[in-house]
């Protein structure tokens, strides 16, 4: 029991400390994980008549795996994107620079207006220069 409660810690805090690569990696490792899957089914297909007798102790072992490792882990993958969706509201975002004392920042609406219109004026820029 230790040692399940030590892993799960362990877990957490490689997590903590590598926030943007766990989920890349977890994503991973399912992604690796699921050819294997489809190919051992496969194999396991093929093989169904001459390992008749072993049906009863893959079943066993399915449910096990099952119930052993993926349904423990539901509730923290889902503990897990219900903290990093809370944790993203409360980062602070990284501006360009501070609005100048009683200047209001601009709407997102005048932001993306703006960069609309730069894109415009570059593309316009770039017409002239390709005629000359």
């Amino acid at each position: 029991m230790a040692f399940i409660i030590a892993a799960v810690l362990g877990v957490i805090a490689l997590a903590w400390f590598l926030r943007r690569l766990f989920p890349a990696l977890f994503a991973a490792v399912f992604v690796l994980f699921a050819p294997v899957w489809l190919v051992g089914g496969a194999l396991l297909d093929l093989l169904r008549r001459p390992l008749a007798f072993l049906r009863p102790v893959g079943l066993a072992l399915a449910r096990l795996v099952g119930f052993v490792l993926v349904l423990p882990l539901l509730p923290f993958i889902f503990a897990w994107s219900f903290f990093a969706e809370l944790w993203r509201q409360f980062r602070p975002t990284k501006a360009s620079a501070p609005a100048p004392a009683g200047v209001k920042p601009p709407t997102p609406m005048q932001a993306a207006t703006k960069r609309t219109a730069d894109v415009i004026d570059l593309a316009a820029f770039r017409q002239r220069q390709e005629k000359e």
